[in-house]
């Protein structure tokens, strides 16, 4: 089994790279794994001391209120405008298909 300096340099090469690319996949998740867990401990201590005010909770309910129905007139002015083309289009074909 006589290998040249060449191939042996090559095969070192690509096991080096094999093994850093192992290695930075581990090391990511492991990274991501105590973050998520630095993060969750975090917050679990923060949430104990954070009140918030009725006066902001009922700002913000009526914030999203207002927008929850803005959202919907818009979603049906959408509609009634797409279906108003939408039946212009119908009566074109129609019309154009009679000769008219």
């Amino acid at each position: 089994m006589y290998q040249s300096k060449k191939e042996a340099a090559i095969r070192g090469s690509q096991l080096v790279q094999n093994e850093a690319s192992v290695g930075k996949a581990l090391g990511g998740k492991s990274l991501a794994l105590i973050t998520a867990g630095a993060a969750s401990l975090t917050a679990g201590s923060a949430n104990a001391a954070i009140t918030v005010p009725p006066e902001l909770l009922e700002v913000f309910t009526d914030l999203a209120l207002a927008f929850g129905t803005l959202m919907a007139a818009g979603a049906v002015l959408f509609g009634v405008i797409r279906g108003g083309v939408a039946l212009f289009k119908i009566a074109g074909r129609v019309f154009s298909a009679a000769g008219a």
